[in-house]
């Protein structure tokens, strides 16, 4: 960690670059080789479309993604470039907030994402602001993996900025976003698998009915309303926009 204060803006955002791309196209692409190409037999049963999207479509999300980690460098620029104002909180060492904080800033960092997701995706849906910022992702009408970060620049802008807010309302230790980041990128990924891996009747109970899951966001994609929450049901169930969602397939209508 001590390497990353002696870098160069330039040489951390090339560092941060190439690992963005690297996370990418390792846990996206490996995760879209082995359901939809490798292993599609042994998951078909579990899809949730009714086809595969075409290849102008793979190539879409492939294209705005790797366009969105390009956008995901904003936030390291302003605080590299802010850092003698004193307004990030960041720190690099454990044992300066301890590791109860270490542990416990993760749980605010979910909490407060989740909350942030859940906003502005629904604000991105109003009619006069979702063709600016949103339009691009609904694109994938039955996204792939590979969707995970298919953004329109300004709507990657909005998700960026929440890892730049985070720094300047609470201590956090670099590491804990390296890790968060990640953590939300397998859940988003999760998110946009196109494949069911928990039973019907399982998402009914708990655990799995305090999280949002695959076959939800898949009923988001397809009728585009209900269902904004990223990581819990909470915010949907609080606000009455949760939907559940739909099986598709030869499975029909599965109402959660």
């Amino acid at each position: 960690m001590e390497m990353l204060a002696n870098l160069t803006l330039p040489q951390l955002l090339a560092l941060q670059w190439g690992n963005n791309l690297v996370r990418y196209f390792l846990i996206a692409g490996l995760t879209y080789l082995i359901f939809w190409k490798w292993c599609f037999p042994l998951f078909k049963h579990r899809f949730l479309y009714t086809r595969q999207p075409y290849g102008k479509d793979i190539r879409r999300e492939i294209f705005f993604s790797i366009l969105s980690t390009l956008i995901f460098l904003v936030p390291t620029i302003v605080l590299v470039s802010t850092k003698e104002l004193g307004w990030s909180k960041v720190y690099l060492s454990v044992d300066e907030k301890g590791t109860g904080w270490y542990a416990l800033s993760f749980l605010f960092v979910f909490i407060l994402h989740d909350t942030y997701f859940y906003w502005t995706h629904r604000f991105m849906h109003l009619k006069k602001v979702y063709r600016y910022f949103h339009r691009t992702h609904h694109l994938s009408v039955e996204p792939t993996p590979l969707a995970a970060f298919a953004f329109h620049p300004l709507e990657a802008l909005v998700e960026s900025f929440m890892f730049l807010m985070i720094p300047l309302i609470m201590p956090v230790h670099i590491s804990v976003l390296i890790i968060f980041t990640l953590f939300s990128l397998f859940m988003n990924v999760y998110g946009h698998l196109g494949f069911n891996l928990v039973e019907p009747e399982k998402l009914k109970k708990f655990p799995y009915n305090l999280f949002s899951h695959s076959t939800h966001h898949s009923w988001h994609h397809r009728y585009q309303t209900g269902n904004y929450g990223f990581y819990l049901q909470f915010w949907d169930r609080l606000m009455g926009t949760w939907r559940g969602g739909v099986k598709c397939g030869n499975n029909g209508k599965t109402d959660l």
